[in-house]
């Protein structure tokens, strides 16, 4: 068991890493006090980060400009800094699976953690109910996130924080229709 400070490296990982994972690293960076070291990435990135995710992080005065959508191989290999934990967001356990296959080996043994969350730019609509799917989103990572860096080291090292950080994400979060 540790004592002290110490960071703990996370990886999100999403399908296009524009919205639910990016907006977890900025949470977690900004949650997290230095406790946490927070990355992101997608299995087929896309080339930008989306407008709405970009909106809220305007609204909490997140420097977003440090943020970009990134593929699996930025974060890995010489620039993986061994995370800690791992926590895939996938929209339900279909694409979890492919996400399964599709990971790669990272150093050490990260805790591997599944969040199931709609992906955001999936919604279709008004601009307005978009804009609340994405918020949506923003609320409940923050929840989560806002829990995760509020446990004591000796809980984040502990056997059992897979468990607890499953049950964490545990309740399904769904878009009003």
């Amino acid at each position: 068991m540790t004592t002290g400070f110490r960071t703990f490296n996370v990886l999100f990982l999403s399908a296009h890493n524009a919205a639910r994972s990016i907006l977890a690293e900025a949470l977690l960076n900004r949650l997290g006090a230095g406790r946490f070291e927070a990355r992101s990435a997608g299995f087929d990135p896309a080339p930008d980060i989306s407008p709405y995710a970009l909106a809220l992080l305007n609204k909490i005065n997140y420097q977003a400009d440090r943020l970009s959508a990134k593929a699996m191989p930025a974060v890995i290999g010489a620039e993986d800094p061994g995370y800690d934990f791992i926590i895939r967001l996938s929209p339900d356990r279909r694409t979890r699976q492919e996400g399964q296959r599709r990971m790669p080996q990272f150093l050490g043994q990260p805790v591997m953690i599944d969040w199931h969350m709609p992906d955001p730019s999936d919604m279709m609509g008004s601009s307005g109910a978009i804009a609340a799917a994405y918020s949506d989103i923003f609320n409940h990572l923050a929840a989560r996130l806002d829990a995760m860096a509020n446990l004591p080291i000796e809980m984040l090292e502990s056997a059992g924080i897979t468990q607890r950080l499953e049950r964490m994400g545990g309740e399904t979060l769904r878009f009003a229709a």
